[in-house]
């Protein structure tokens, strides 16, 4: 009964270390809120709510750090590459931004994300769909 409790424990935590492995593609990285307004230019609405805050607080972008995902070392192109979500701190208040990230290779066609070849294709990538949340 002991030999088959630590064997248990061991292939448990070999299955948490293999997915735990699979998902260091994205781990957290800081971001300066001034380099997050510059990837989501074209969404207005969100710059604009946020510069308003910005004035409101009497703050400045360049001075906040915001976390957001991170493409591992294993991305050719992109390793070390920041994109959504990102969770920033903006004075008194918190603000979440999601949305959907789209990978594209370098003959600008998507590649899906699953694709276990995605790393070493991927060239470009574009954040749409935007949602947020201020709390």
């Amino acid at each position: 009964m002991l030999q088959l409790s630590r064997t248990l424990r061991l292939a448990f935590g070999t299955v948490a270390f293999m997915l735990l492995g699979a998902t260091a593609a994205w781990a957290p990285g800081s971001i300066t809120l001034d380099e997050v307004l510059d990837q989501l230019k074209d969404n207005e609405k969100l710059v604009g709510e946020i510069n308003a805050e910005l004035k409101a607080q009497n703050l400045s972008a360049e001075n906040i750090i915001c976390v957001g995902a991170r493409f591992g070392g294993h991305w050719v192109e992109l390793g070390g590459a920041r994109s959504i979500p990102y969770e920033c701190e903006i004075g008194k208040k918190k603000l979440n931004i999601d949305g959907t990230l789209r990978l594209y290779d370098q003959q600008g066609a998507e590649i899906d994300m699953s694709d276990e070849k995605a790393p070493e294709r991927a060239f470009d990538y574009k954040q749409s769909d935007l949602t947020w949340t201020w709390q």
